[in-house]
């Protein structure tokens, strides 16, 4: 704050801003902690992403991704690619494009006259963990999509979705292999990827990214454009990107009055407050093993979860990943619960008294702790989630 107030980053730029834009793309990248730790050497590391287009909040990063990918089309002699597909109960963000990308009616609904249209994929892989033994199979989905968009693939710019980890939409896992063999057809076929790793992505589930867990180097399941922004500041100041790859910001150069510019400006777009966050998150995720953290977590959290959902007929469904974990609730009796009754704001308040925030969705109850949780915390606050469940429901 003291050396650099906020310019936006239209034709302006700072050594902070670099030097976490190069460590974000090594991290990115998969590149070992040495490439983006706090002694990360200046310059960028080689890999597949190769630009970051800066900005300040989720929604904004999608709505930016969705622009590119459509502008970008066009620009590579694409003009008829405009048509964009998501994910059935996926959710991007709160701003026109996202809601009409997204799938959670509850967010969207008053505002459906000013959508655009776009299809929502089905049938998605859903799973419960890395201990399903289905984890790792999505053929017969993926054929079934793929059939699907086969009539309109000269007409699709792109397909938007969150990688394995659909949050708003009920803290849903999905099999890594859908988009394995999904983005396969898409690069065939010159259809854009957009990955929506706000939630999941910057560690949340063990890995860097969320598209980590499809491959851990470049492939079908990387994305053409990655929306990041949550995990960045560890939640302590407003920033989001968007990472493409040279070849893909390549389309955008040219001489001024080819009109071949990205014009997107917002107006804290490189706030240098959010870059020093960035910066910090990054030191402290390498620091303090982070990563390795949420490993050691999630595994105390699958010897745990399964059990005490087994011994909770009302408990419908136990999934855990990383440092998340979700549990749907239905009556004792097997029957789905009475929205009206609003269980789950009732297990929130119980859980508030017993010292811990729970933030549940309808009836489904979640843990998203910090990335940095230690083994006694995580325990405490399942005891509370558990304790509060069984106070509520029976």
């Amino acid at each position: 704050m003291d050396r650099f107030e906020h310019v936006i980053a239209a034709n302006t730029t700072h050594e902070l801003l670099v030097s976490v834009c190069e460590r974000m793309l090594a991290a990115a990248n998969g590149h070992p902690v040495s490439a983006w730790g706090p002694q990360a050497p200046q310059g960028r590391a080689p890999g597949f992403y190769g630009k970051v287009f800066l900005a300040d909040n989720g929604s904004i990063a999608v709505e930016i991704a969705v622009k590119m990918a459509l502008q970008a089309q066009a620009q590579r002699g694409q003009p008829q690619r405009t048509g964009f597909v998501s994910l059935a109960n996926g959710y991007h963000g709160e701003t026109l494009a996202t809601l009409s990308l997204g799938d959670c009616g509850l967010y969207g609904a008053p505002y459906e006259a000013l959508f655009f249209p776009v299809e929502k994929l089905a049938p998605v892989p859903y799973r419960t963990g890395l201990s399903d033994p289905r984890w790792r199979d999505a053929d017969e989905e993926v054929a079934a999509v793929i059939a699907r968009l086969a009539p309109r693939a000269d007409s699709l710019a792109a397909i938007v979705y969150e990688p394995v980890l659909q949050a708003a939409g009920g803290m849903r896992f999905y099999s890594p292999a859908f988009l394995q063999g999904l983005g396969a057809w898409a690069r065939a076929q010159g259809i854009f990827l957009i990955a929506d790793e706000i939630a999941a992505g910057w560690g949340r589930l063990g890995a860097m990214m969320a598209t980590h867990l499809v491959s851990s180097t470049p492939g079908p399941g990387w994305a053409d454009f990655v929306a990041v922004s949550k995990g960045l500041t560890a939640g302590f100041s407003p920033l989001s990107a968007v990472l493409t790859t040279d070849e893909h910001a390549a389309l955008f150069d040219g001489p001024f009055d080819a009109g071949r510019s990205f014009l997107h400006s917002n107006t804290y777009t490189g706030h240098s407050l959010g870059l020093a966050a960035a910066g910090a998150t990054l030191d402290v995720l390498a620091d303090e093993d982070i990563l390795g953290n949420v490993q050691a977590r999630g595994q105390q959290l699958a010897a745990r979860l399964p059990h005490e959902a087994s011994r909770r007929p009302f408990i419908k469904e136990a999934r855990q990943l990383g440092l998340v974990a979700a549990l749907d609730l239905v009556a004792p009796s097997g029957e789905p619960l009475d929205p009206a009754r609003r269980v789950g704001r009732q297990i929130q308040q119980e859980a508030l008294r017993r010292g811990a925030f729970l933030r549940p969705l309808g009836e489904t109850l979640y843990l998203f702790p910090p990335l940095n949780v230690s083994a006694s915390e995580l325990d405490h606050m399942l005891d509370i989630l558990l304790a509060s469940i069984d106070r509520v429901v029976l």
